[in-house]
């Protein structure tokens, strides 16, 4: 429906504007509308609201039955436009059907190809698990074997030190062993300054803090590492004990000829000695003895 005016009549006189007001009130005078717009009903983001479109037809000169008159031509030239469409469209509809025939197959194929695929890949896990699996275990093993060489390294180290320190104090073993089957001799002194006319039966200074360093090693560094409980270990305890009591022994006799020979600065050196054995009272003790006899 196209959208024009009628021309308005020509105006005269007086009788003329009567004749105006009659033309103006006369629906037939008045323009067609526009044909309502297809958008109004094709809105996507937003559903068909009755009330707000016939609000915004407010400035339309139209009455309600044209307006319905119009809406139901819409109505009916959309259900014609829909029929032909699907009617235009039947064939492919009907292709679409039959290509989806014999489709099951493929999906059973697929199924079973993704199956075995995921046996592959569980087969392929369950390796690298094995594998893995493996890998610690030899982790721990090699773990094992190096704390077990460690422990042993250290063991040769305490039984070598404890010989050492046993040789030097010229102690005799009551048993013999394979790591002690050789008579220990006893070792000439060669800290005593000027020619030596016999072997002195006090070790000198130099001697004794040899000694002494060698028993803190072994006491302070060597055992603490070492389990406690180990039967290598307790067996060799009682040595430990043999070797301090002779070296306080030997401390003693040293103290007695410096006390003897008034050499305080042996003496300061020997106190150390003691101190550094935590025997202090055993020092005191061989100081005042010492002084008895010089008296």
């Amino acid at each position: 429906m196209s959208k024009f005016y009628f021309d308005s009549p020509a105006h005269g006189g007086g009788g003329g504007d009567g004749e105006d007001d009659d033309d103006d009130n006369d629906p037939s005078t008045l323009p067609f509308p526009a044909p309502l717009s297809r958008s109004a009903f094709s809105n996507l983001e937003a559903p068909f609201n009755p009330t707000e479109f016939l609000a915004s037809l407010g400035n339309r000169h139209q009455t309600l039955e044209d307006l319905r008159g119009e809406l139901r031509a819409r109505s009916r030239d959309l259900e014609r436009e829909l029929v032909e469409l699907v009617n235009r469209d039947y064939a492919d509809f009907v292709g679409l059907g039959g290509s989806l025939l014999g489709g099951d197959g493929r999906v059973v194929d697929l199924r079973m190809g993704l199956l075995g695929f995921r046996r592959e890949v569980a087969a392929i896990m369950g390796a690298v698990e094995g594998v893995r699996r493996d890998v610690e275990a030899q982790v721990r093993r090699r773990r094992s074997v190096r704390s077990e060489r460690t422990l042993a390294r250290n063991l040769l180290t305490l039984s070598y030190r404890l010989d050492e320190l046993s040789t030097l104090l010229l102690i005799h073993p009551t048993t013999t062993t394979a790591a002690t089957s050789t008579t220990l001799i006893p070792i000439p002194d060669f800290d005593q300054e000027g020619p030596s006319t016999g072997h002195s039966s006090t070790p000198s200074i130099p001697r004794l803090s040899r000694i002494l360093l060698g028993y803190l090693f072994v006491t302070r560094n060597l055992l603490p590492r070492l389990p406690q409980q180990h039967p290598f270990v307790k067996i060799q305890i009682p040595r430990i004990e043999v070797v301090r009591r002779t070296l306080l022994l030997d401390l003693d006799s040293a103290l007695r000829e410096a006390r003897s020979g008034k050499d305080s600065e042996k003496v300061l050196v020997l106190l150390g000695f003691y101190a550094d054995l935590g025997a202090e009272a055993e020092g005191v003790r061989a100081l005042k003895e010492g002084g008895k006899m010089g008296k």
